[in-house]
């Protein structure tokens, strides 16, 4: 417990890169392989940060996921005996520690103000745990984000030792395609989640179909459930989740073709809402709805370019 703290506040240990170039060289090559902004990574994962002689600051970017608590390589590169080495720490924003400062600073102030207060009134018997309480709040928050970006370390390490390294990653090569499977882990986490996701839509479509229960339009008189205005969209809803059942399987098996396919899903998805929309007699009293359909377009454009740049996850 107490070296997470220091680790929190403090860093990681010292880590060094050495680099098999020169000095120029070997920053130069780190910013070609890394990016200054994010906004220009938004739909590919990247290294961002500021790369110069005295100041190498780099974050990983993944799109479309934002984690504060995430560690950050802070160092600078340093010339001993003719060999360039990028020494630093892997530790959290700066802006990240003074906010948290607060908070537990806070927390521990308000317990202790609520201990004095306690003594002579007895109705503020719980009010120094609701102090703990939201300490607690803070560390779960705090141990839950910095677990998903467990292997944030191991990739920016990966990352600038590739770039700073003359040497050609050949561990796979020769190998062929259904050894190299094979040798695969289990699917990525976005993988499995994606999965769930389109499992989960196609089953809820089907049952929709089935029931005569629309998902996700309402009524104007304010009932929950409706009903289809078209059979015909009773059809489509039935073949769309059946659709998605055999593609969640694909996607979890990582194929090119669940990839291609997962444009359809996203855009189909789009299309029979649109439809379902449509096919209502009181569009005229439907303007939400419209304005709704509208923003879920925009909204499935930016899914679809994200879904693009996970095409790295899938093979033929």
């Amino acid at each position: 417990m107490f070296r997470w703290m220091r680790e929190l506040w403090v860093g990681s240990d010292l880590v060094e890169f050495e680099s098999s170039f020169g000095l120029a060289e070997s920053i130069e090559r780190l910013k070609a392989a890394t990016r200054h902004w994010a906004m220009f990574t938004p739909f590919r994962e990247a290294a961002v940060g500021t790369v110069t002689e005295s100041r190498v600051s780099l974050q990983r970017v993944i799109p479309m996921v934002h984690n504060s608590f995430k560690p950050l390589f802070v160092g600078r590169f340093q010339v001993r005996q003719n060999q360039v080495v990028l020494t630093g720490r892997f530790a959290l924003h700066w802006s990240v520690k003074l906010f948290m400062g607060f908070w537990f600073g806070f927390c521990v102030l308000f317990t202790a103000l609520a201990l004095f207060t306690a003594v002579p009134g007895p109705h503020a018997t719980f009010m120094p745990l609701e102090g703990l309480a939201m300490m607690a709040c803070g560390i779960g928050v705090m141990r839950i984000c910095m677990w998903f970006s467990r292997n944030d370390q191991a990739w920016l390490s990966e990352v600038i030792r590739t770039v700073l390294s003359n040497q050609v990653a050949i561990a796979s090569k020769g190998l062929p395609p259904d050894e190299l499977r094979s040798s695969q882990k289990r699917p990525p986490t976005v993988i499995v989640i994606v999965t769930a996701m389109l499992a989960l839509q196609g089953l809820m479509f089907c049952v929709s179909a089935i029931t005569d229960i629309q998902p996700s339009l309402g009524d104007p008189s304010g009932s929950v459930f409706t009903h289809y205005a078209d059979v015909r969209l009773r059809y489509l809803s039935v073949i769309y989740g059946a659709v998605m059942l055999p593609l969640a399987f694909d996607v979890y098996r990582q194929r090119m073709f669940a990839w291609r396919m997962g444009f359809l899903a996203l855009f189909g998805g789009a299309a029979l809402q649109a439809l379902s929309l449509f096919a209502r007699e009181d569009l005229g009293n439907a303007r939400q709805t419209i304005i709704f359909c509208v923003a879920s377009l925009v909204i499935t454009i930016v899914w679809a370019c994200w879904w693009y740049a996970q095409r790295v996850h899938f093979h033929d």
